[in-house]
């Protein structure tokens, strides 16, 4: 079963209790040169300045090749860009220079975790291990590396190793119960950590694991009882989060609001549980009301003031509720708190522009871009804001620098730039341009209703392709069903061809679903007088006509000229 507040998994965290050795290079560390190097890149890393920041670190690499530090920096900048081809090499070259220093070492693992390549991981924890062999963290992280290898039984084999080596535990125990639920053997799972509950141990992840078993087996009240337990014998207000779930499972949400709350209220879950919960409560499926929402984000402001991420949160609900403005101020102390924030400046952005407010989206924008340079999402939604601005020019520029800036971003956002290229394309007059940028947006993003919507609508105005602008707007309706928009150019591509019967359904529903407005209502109206309903298109370019928007929406004199003459001009 899926767990709305509490992750199953608990792994031991490497070297994370081992602490940090000194630096080996001490003869490099103690270069005056050397270190004036570190100083300038780091200042520059202040500033913002990557750029400088990365060609003073190829200087100092070439300068010090054995500046393990400098390959650190890297591959940190490198990683944070999700650049892992250039990332990895680095950090391996700094382990290699100072095999003893754990963080270096550390950060070589995760970026081992994050692609996925587990026997490089394994090999690397062999290699700790040979330094620190009294070490059982470092056993039991390796036991968690071979099981997610998907190595399960030499995972079991090493365990048993580890309890040799170093005796039973309730830590490995854990470890071994994970296995073998993901092996499907729970009831061997729940036999390993009954045995640990009876003896009441007092560590958290006993009892976590326990209970999900329970719960997987749709048994609320043992999953109940034995958080109850953990909590008197750990002490642990982590367990608050699984007791959440229990009672979400019994179907008994106001407890499990109120066990949430508790948990965001101690001072003992730390803010990385907290913030995951609300990753969760805000993109996940969750039953939670939008003031309940608001609820645990003024806790969090109010237990985690200096963190940003707490004021974003509350912004993200304020903008769900359609608080923009307050929402915008909650954002603008994200991004004074953190200026690299970049999801924060986004939605900044996105704020200005809903309030219409372009120049301030544009100023926002080209300030974010000073913190964070080279970032193709800022430098996207910079366009967007000129595009809307109707300045063409720089719209072009800023949209084409975010596609170049764009090959290791994700499809969701290359999709998104193309889509953006794509209006900026046919506002040009650049049909084909257009067209390739609509499509490359859509293979990118299958979901991307909007470059589908915007695509089959030019498509259907100049009379081509009416096929694959069928099959794209009806695409765009079946993924989100209730769009007036999309359902309006659903209607107008069945329109031009020739369906007409089938263009009023949809037309009638794009009525009920959309604001009133000069474009709708002459649709409405074409469709009508196609259908002999002339009485009633009349009236449809009527209302276009007395729209508040029809001089800047529509052919006005066309329009006037359809009133006049009762027929249908194309």
């Amino acid at each position: 079963m899926r767990r709305m507040f509490k992750c199953r998994m608990w792994i031991a965290g490497l070297f994370v209790l081992l602490g940090t050795s000194a630096f080996a290079q001490q003869d490099i560390k103690q270069d005056p040169g050397y270190k004036e190097s570190l100083a300038s890149i780091e200042s520059q890393l202040k500033r913002g300045d990557v750029g400088n920041a990365l060609n003073s670190i190829e200087a100092t690499i070439a300068k010090y090749p054995q500046g393990a530090e400098v390959f650190y920096a890297k591959s940190l900048l490198f990683a944070q860009a999700r650049n892992f081809e250039v990332a990895i090499p680095a950090a391996e070259r700094a382990v290699e220079i100072d095999p003893a220093n754990l963080m270096f070492g550390n950060h070589l693992m995760e970026l081992y975790k994050t692609e996925g390549d587990f026997d490089s991981a394994v090999g690397l924890i062999d290699k700790v291990i040979d330094k620190h062999t009294d070490k059982p963290e470092l056993f039991r992280e390796k036991i968690m590396l071979l099981h997610a290898a998907k190595k399960s039984e030499e995972a079991l084999q090493e365990y048993e190793a580890t309890k040799a080596k170093f005796g039973e535990s309730d830590t490995l125990d854990v470890l071994k119960a994970e296995i073998l639920m993901d092996l499907k053997r729970p009831n061997d799972a729940k036999q390993v950590l009954q045995a640990w509950d009876k003896r009441k141990s007092p560590i958290r992840q006993v009892y976590s694991t326990l209970s999900y078993i329970y719960l997987d087996e749709k048994n609320s009240k043992d999953a109940l009882a034995v958080l109850e337990r953990g909590i008197q014998n750990s002490k642990d207000d982590l367990l608050y989060l699984d007791l959440a779930d229990a009672y979400n499972a019994a179907n008994k949400e106001k407890l499990a609001f109120d066990y949430v709350k508790k948990a965001f209220e101690s001072d003992a879950v730390n803010f990385l549980d907290k913030h995951r919960v609300m990753m969760t409560v805000l993109n996940g499926k969750s039953t939670l009301t939008l003031d309940q929402k608001q609820e645990l984000a003024n806790l969090l402001v109010l237990k985690h003031p200096r963190i940003p991420d707490t004021h974003m949160f509350k912004g993200d609900i304020l903008w769900q509720k359609g608080e923009l403005t307050q929402a915008k101020s909650l954002f603008l102390t994200t991004v004074g708190m953190n200026p690299r924030h970049i999801d924060a400046w986004s939605k900044l952005i996105n704020i200005d522009l809903n309030l219409n407010q372009i120049d301030e989206a544009i100023q926002h924008g080209n300030e974010a871009l000073t913190h964070n340079p080279g970032s193709p999402v800022l430098t996207y939604f910079v366009g967007m804001a000129h595009f809307i601005k109707k300045d063409n020019e720089q719209a072009r520029q800023y949209l084409e620098g975010a596609l170049d800036q764009s090959a290791n971003e994700n499809g969701f956002v290359q999709s998104m730039i193309y889509a953006g290229l794509g209006d900026l394309y046919h506002e040009l007059d650049m049909e084909s341009a257009s067209d390739v940028a609509y499509e490359e947006a859509i293979t990118r993003d299958s979901t991307n209703v909007t470059a589908m919507n915007n695509y089959a609508y030019y498509l259907s105005e100049r009379k081509e392709n009416l096929d694959k602008a069928a099959e794209y707007a009806a695409r765009a309706n079946e993924l989100e069903p209730n769009s007036g928009t999309f359902q309006d150019t659903y209607a107008w591509v069945l329109f031009q061809r020739g369906d007409y019967k089938e263009a009023l359904v949809w037309m009638e529903r794009a009525v009920k679903n959309s604001e009133p407005s000069a474009v709708l209502f002459e649709h409405y109206g074409d469709i009508l007088m196609k259908l002999g309903k002339s009485k009633e298109a009349l009236k449809q370019w009527e209302r276009a006509l007395s729209s508040a928007d029809v001089s800047s929406a529509v052919d006005k004199d066309k329009l006037k000229r359809k009133i006049s003459e009762k027929k249908y001009l194309d």
